[in-house]
């Protein structure tokens, strides 16, 4: 291996930055290169890089020469490298220095091959955007064969069916909204191209998230329903234009931002629904007593009662349903219709038949056990409720998954193990201290404990039974 001393390093150095910058050539995304012209000891050079296809075409090469650069080129994509060529013009005189690069004509110099290898989760989250029914989309500058490469390399569906920035040119408005239906990567592309894709894909009815990093995303990011920029390399105006911004600049967090948003939206539903289902035994109690001609000393619900379980209701519904994990399939799922309302039928018809099985049951155990005192009936229905109420937070907790395997994913959770300890040493201190005559209740035995047990379980897990045929 050849080495150089220090002397040798700094005379290449003051060789490299000892001249005059005459004249710049801008970098136009038409042109695909730029160039400068030199002054150093009296010697005027042009110096020019951009894409190889640009640099050849102003380079005094053969057509021969141009087949085996060209190959060379392609090679190098393969391998996922960025390709660009250098080329100089020496030995002219100040009155020679062209107006535009494009009048140069260049000794072709070479060949640069950059690589920046994308990351090794990418390619895993990916996976898991396309069995969440996200399309990935691959918008870049580079040439088609590295847009191809790397493609492939991290898993984006279609990658052998690519589109070019020059295609794009010929294609009318309605020609792009047909092709963006399946094809997943563009190549040599310029910032007027991603606004096109961008609207293409939105007309089409997608809701699309943009990232970007440069100057010229920015039309893009702020077009796009979702605009992302890179927090730690991304421009300024970039991160102006976007919605969101990433402080590590890693697409993976995109992906878990996705889950989480569905989480949000998942827990949300459930919450809904929870205080539809909930509700419906406390309203129909109120009722419906009168028409069975019960005593209104006997009743169920009393004004009292009813502040009592809202006292169980809100911190069910506004920490512990808020709080549950995603589900195991949530990125199985392909993504909700935007017009759909966070209260769908479904969820509505589910948290109705749930109610109305949760009343029969503690309204059943009330009414049958009036012979035995107003104050018994009521405590076992009141706590039939209750106990309803703690149960229905395991068995909604998925609507896949068994209840004893949503216990185990909330085992980890100590604030919904709080609410829930909380919630039995509160019933114990209603029924079994002298809280119970203010509240109008009573003492239960052993068995009537376990009377309330067994049918509160039974009115919410029989949904069990739902969830099985589900999974099969």
């Amino acid at each position: 291996m050849a080495t150089q001393d220090c002397g040798e390093q700094t005379d290449i150095i003051k060789t490299l930055f000892s001249g005059q910058l005459i004249k710049e050539y801008s970098f136009t995304n038409k042109l695909k290169m730029m160039g400068h012209v030199w002054k150093q000891n009296e010697k005027i050079t042009v110096s020019a890089k951009g894409a190889p296809e640009s640099i050849l075409s102003i380079s005094n090469v053969s057509e021969e020469e141009k087949i085996k650069i060209q190959n060379y080129m392609n090679n190098m994509s393969s391998q996922g490298m960025r390709v660009i060529a250098v080329g100089t013009m020496e030995q002219i005189s100040e009155s020679e220095i062209p107006d535009n690069i494009t009048e140069c004509k260049l000794n072709f110099c070479g060949l640069i091959g950059l690589i920046d290898p994308p990351r090794e989760e990418i390619k895993e989250s990916i996976e898991v955007c396309n069995k969440a029914g996200i399309r990935v989309i691959m918008i870049t500058g580079d040439n088609v064969i590295t847009a191809k490469w790397v493609a492939k390399k991290v898993g984006i569906k279609n990658a052998d069916n690519t589109i070019t920035g020059e295609e794009m040119d010929k294609m009318t408005d309605e020609e792009l909204k047909e092709c963006v239906k399946s094809i997943n990567i563009f190549s040599r592309v310029i910032p007027e191209h991603k606004m096109r894709i961008v609207r293409a894909l939105k007309e089409n009815g997608e809701i699309v998230a943009m990232t970007g990093d440069g100057v010229n995303d920015a039309p893009a990011l702020k077009y796009a329903d979702i605009g992302i920029a890179m927090g730690k390399r991304g421009a300024e105006v970039s991160r102006e234009a976007a919605d969101l911004i990433l402080l590590d600049d890693n697409f993976t967090t995109i992906v878990d931002t996705i889950k989480d948003g569905r989480r949000i939206y998942d827990n949300i539903r459930k919450a809904i629904g929870y205080v539809f289902t909930i509700h419906i035994p406390i309203i129909l109690s109120a009722l419906l007593a009168p028409l069975f001609h019960v005593n209104p000393v006997a009743l169920l619900i009393l004004p009292v009662t009813v502040v009592l379980l809202e006292l169980f209701v809100d911190p069910t519904c506004s920490i512990v349903l808020e709080r549950q994990p995603a589900e195991s399939n949530i990125m199985n799922r392909k993504p909700r219709n935007p017009k759909e309302n966070i209260l769908s039928k479904g969820v509505l018809i589910k948290s109705v038949i749930q109610g109305l099985v949760i009343f029969g049951f503690s309204f059943g155990v009330y009414y049958w056990n009036l012979s035995e005192g107003a104050e018994v009936a009521r405590t076992m229905g009141i706590c039939s409720i209750i106990l309803a109420n703690l149960f229905l937070v395991f068995e909604n907790s998925s609507e896949i998954e068994s209840v004893i395997v949503s216990t185990k994913r909330l085992l980890k959770d100590k604030v919904m193990w709080a609410i829930c300890i909380a919630t039995v040493v509160i019933l114990f201190i209603i029924v079994y201290t002298p809280v119970s005559s203010f509240l109008k209740l009573n003492a239960l035995s052993l068995r009537d404990l376990a009377t309330i047990i067994v049918f509160s379980a039974v009115s919410v897990f029989w949904y069990e039974v739902v969830k099985g045929w589900r999974r099969r």
